[in-house]
């Protein structure tokens, strides 16, 4: 497997550097919300803009439901499905076929892989692309945002966003 951006028509990147990041989700405008141990952010997901920073560790925590799937954004008041290491797990599919999936074929590294499940004589893994991850290292978790526009990958260095238009 080769390592490459995600093929089209995920062409845009935005890369959003966070340390201690263990969950993530999408707002109801689809702004990335990363949560770690020294708060949480809201990011645009295409220019990659802070909308928001909140370093109260505490209040985060309390934000969090006590079964790790929702957060309540302190901010807002907005309550959001929420997706990392002590959390649930992202969306993986999207209405048009593309799947989104965390293999380890060189165990303990993670390699995300993405594919069009609806492209014709579709077979697993054959013409999947393996995501450059960068300089995200250890465990990974991904997802699509609801309207499946866009792609998140997490690790606990922060995110990398991919982007296609609407």
């Amino acid at each position: 497997m080769e390592f490459t951006k995600p093929p089209s028509p995920w062409e845009h990147e935005t890369i959003i550097p966070a340390s201690g990041v263990f969950a993530c989700g999408w707002d109801q405008d689809e702004k990335v919300v990363l949560i770690s141990g020294s708060g949480y952010s809201i990011t645009e997901p295409i220019t990659g803009s802070r909308l928001h920073r909140d370093y109260d560790a505490n209040m985060t925590y309390d934000s969090i439901s006590e079964d790790n799937l929702f957060f309540n954004i302190p901010c807002t008041k907005e309550k959001i499905m929420i997706f990392g290491f002590e959390a649930g797990d992202g969306i993986h599919v999207t209405n048009d076929g593309w799947q989104l999936e965390v293999i380890y074929p060189w165990w303990p590294r993670a390699t995300v892989i993405i594919e069009n499940a609806f492209k014709a004589n579709h077979q697993y893994l054959e013409g999947v692309t393996a995501i450059d991850l960068g300089r995200l290292d250890a465990p990974i978790k991904c997802g699509f945002s609801p309207s499946g526009n866009h792609l998140m990958i997490m690790g606990s260095g922060g995110a990398l966003i991919y982007s296609r238009n609407a």
